[in-house]
């Protein structure tokens, strides 16, 4: 009995053994399938030309100094601190260029508002005189260094600013001053860019802003006309915080995970 097992045993074994050798094919050997051969997915890319809007809120704070004795001051060198604040709105158009995590780029942008405060008597035995500074236009053309990980883009700008501004007086009596001068300055700033989908972009935005001040001069009408007017602005500080939403133009705007997935 036990060598009838036996030889069951060997025969069992050499089987596969003649098959092979006879040529006879043998059962299929077991390949392990590639494991996740098409999830690869590429580290998302800020290059390239972008373009989109932005809104939000904007405060801004100088001083008003009469540099001679006229119409709405009673002795030269009065001065007084001037706010004010508005919501903003406008457009922007750029260009990113990622080196690794790093980002360099340029950005142009123009905003609408009108920024605008007034003060009523500052001046003392003029109580019901009202003097107010508006601004408006603003037109930036920055730089922009950033780093970029994953789908965020923590950045910094700085560059040229240029905004309109727009002095006013008026007496109880109807006696009008006014007058506007675009002036230059610089902004710094910096936020932070999220990729929502593929190729649109969110983000929030700080910027400080600083154009220049001057002696703006006119002559004045209404009830007493053609008298001189003129008024000494300081340097106008602005602050601005805005959201932003853009498109990512070009190959890189493609294929990419953003906070909600892909297009």
């Amino acid at each position: 009995m036990n060598v009838r097992m036996l030889t069951a045993a060997v025969a069992l074994g050499v089987a596969p053994l003649a098959a092979q050798a006879d040529g006879m094919p043998s059962a299929p050997e077991r390949i392990p399938a590639a494991s996740h051969c098409c999830d690869y997915v590429p580290i998302p890319d800020w290059s390239g030309v972008y373009a989109g809007v932005h809104a939000g809120g904007a405060w801004s704070n100088s001083s008003w100094t009469f540099p001679f004795l006229e119409t709405f001051n009673t002795a030269p060198g009065q001065n007084f601190p001037i706010t004010w604040d508005s919501g903003v709105a406008g457009g922007f158009l750029g260009f990113n260029y990622q080196i690794n995590h790093f980002l360099i780029g340029i950005e142009t942008s123009y905003t609408f508002g009108d920024l605008s405060g007034g003060v009523t008597g500052p001046i003392p035995g003029r109580p019901n005189d009202h003097f107010d500074v508006s601004g408006s236009g603003l037109f930036t053309l920055t730089g922009r260094l950033g780093f970029a990980y994953d789908k965020f883009l923590l950045y910094g700008k700085a560059g040229f600013a240029s905004a309109g501004v727009e002095v006013n007086a008026q007496t109880v009596a109807g006696t009008i001053g006014r007058t506007s001068e675009r002036e230059n300055g610089w902004i710094v700033g910096g936020g932070l860019e999220m990729r929502l989908l593929s190729a649109v972009l969110f983000g929030v935005e700080y910027s400080y802003i600083d154009v220049s001040g001057d002696r703006f001069s006119s002559l004045t009408v209404g009830t007493t006309p053609n008298l001189p007017f003129h008024a000494d602005i300081e340097d106008v500080h602005s602050h601005m915080v805005v959201a932003r939403l853009s498109i990512l133009f070009g190959a890189n705007a493609c294929c990419h995970d953003g906070l909600f997935g892909k297009y």
